[in-house]
């Protein structure tokens, strides 16, 4: 792959390429919904989650891939999902609407765990797991396509995603300072186009979508690094990008990354989350603990985000207009992952503030029933 591919991107990317070209033609509006990751420990089943959301506010739900499995999965390297049709029966007893699925952890693992199995530990099976680093990659290629199976048989398109190392560690740890990095660059965009085939065809072949979340440490830390895997991959339908503002604390903020020709075109969908800085701490430290780091998630409505404003540009870049185009119906979800290093995720008692409950309640309050205007302030003043 010749280096010029990267160090000359802005020559040689093609915006009108990049574009998806989908759209769905009506007024879309905005409701709650909740990222369910953060719910799986806690309560475990599909059902109970989708009840606690739902009391909480919630009007959908991004479904997290530990909780389509069914009983066995794992089990001697076995890939159990539960049926299409149940998935379905569930969230529509709910009364929820446009669900998607977060698999950030399945697509981080399949890339990653070349450079070690440490690096899926937490988001494979055990017995996968023993079973060294190249069976966990093809086992986590099959199971992701068997998530797309389960996915789109039961109406979900849209996969919420973490593409993973691609290239070496150091590339990816977000401001590589070793020397002569060219080759292993381009080895690892040839790789990730290599090893991400057989998934984009099936998902393509299946109407799905990466919604790939640009995050530090993954496969696109900025929107230029998205913008070389749409090159690498010659403009995929299936890579979109999901967004979320809390990650845009290094320089490149939420305004520019999401207005960016290379990223703009391909969102579909977001978060609604918020951070804040911790006065005097790196945001680059090494340490586990959260409540010490520069970078510090927390509640929707104090950290640096305006949020408001945020919701407002994606659906000017139309991003609810591709959802919609994508899942149907007139509304696109902001998922509330609301974290907090103070809070504790569940409240302990229904009349005690938990963050995630408080996230979906801030959306409901500052954010539902949003919409994207079609006409102008002047067109409705008297003459």
């Amino acid at each position: 792959m010749n280096p010029l591919f990267f160090k000359e991107l802005n020559a040689y990317f093609d915006p009108n390429r990049a574009r998806l070209n989908l759209g769905c033609g009506r007024q879309v509006s905005l409701v709650a919904g909740v990222e369910t990751g953060q719910l799986v420990g806690a309560l475990k089943t599909l059902e109970a989650v989708t009840q606690y959301a739902t009391d909480c506010g919630a009007r959908s739900l991004m479904i997290s891939n530990y909780l389509l499995h069914g009983p066995g999965h794992g089990d001697n390297g076995r890939i159990v999902f539960r049926e299409p049709q149940e998935v379905r029966q569930i969230l529509s007893a709910a009364g929820l609407v446009a669900p998607t699925i977060s698999a950030h952890c399945a697509g981080y693992a399949h890339l990653s765990v070349h450079w070690g199995l440490e690096y899926a530990e937490k988001f494979v099976p055990g017995p996968v797991l023993a079973k060294g680093a190249q069976y966990v990659e093809d086992w986590s290629e099959q199971y992701i396509l068997g998530l797309l199976e389960t996915g789109t048989a039961a109406g979900i398109y849209i996969y919420g995603w973490f593409w993973g190392l691609w290239g070496h560690p150091v590339l990816h740890s977000g401001y590589p300072w070793v020397f002569g990095w060219d080759g292993m660059m381009a080895a690892g965009l040839e790789r990730f186009r290599d090893r991400t085939a057989k998934i984009r065809a099936r998902a393509n072949q299946l109407g799905a979508y990466f919604a790939h979340e640009i995050h530090p440490g993954t496969g696109a830390i900025c929107s230029r690094d998205f913008a070389l895997l749409l090159m690498a991959t010659d403009y995929d339908r299936s890579l979109c990008v999901w967004g979320d503002p809390s990650h845009c604390w290094a320089g490149e903020n939420w305004t520019r990354r999401f207005t960016s020709p290379y990223v703009a075109p391909r969102v579909i969908g977001s978060h609604a989350k918020n951070f804040k800085f911790l006065d005097g701490a790196s945001t680059l430290m090494i340490s586990e603990d959260w409540s010490q780091r520069g970078h510090q998630f927390c509640g929707h409505g104090e950290g640096e985000v305006n949020l408001e404003s945020y919701a407002k540009m994606l659906l000017a870049i139309g991003a609810g207009d591709r959802f919609c185009a994508i899942n149907g119906g007139e509304v696109m979800p902001l998922y509330s992952e609301a974290e907090d290093s103070i809070l504790p995720l569940t409240a302990p008692a229904p009349h005690l503030l938990g963050a995630c409950s408080a996230g979906i309640k801030w959306v409901n309050d500052h954010l539902t029933g949003m919409s994207l205007t079609t006409a102008t302030f002047t067109d409705g003043m008297a003459t």
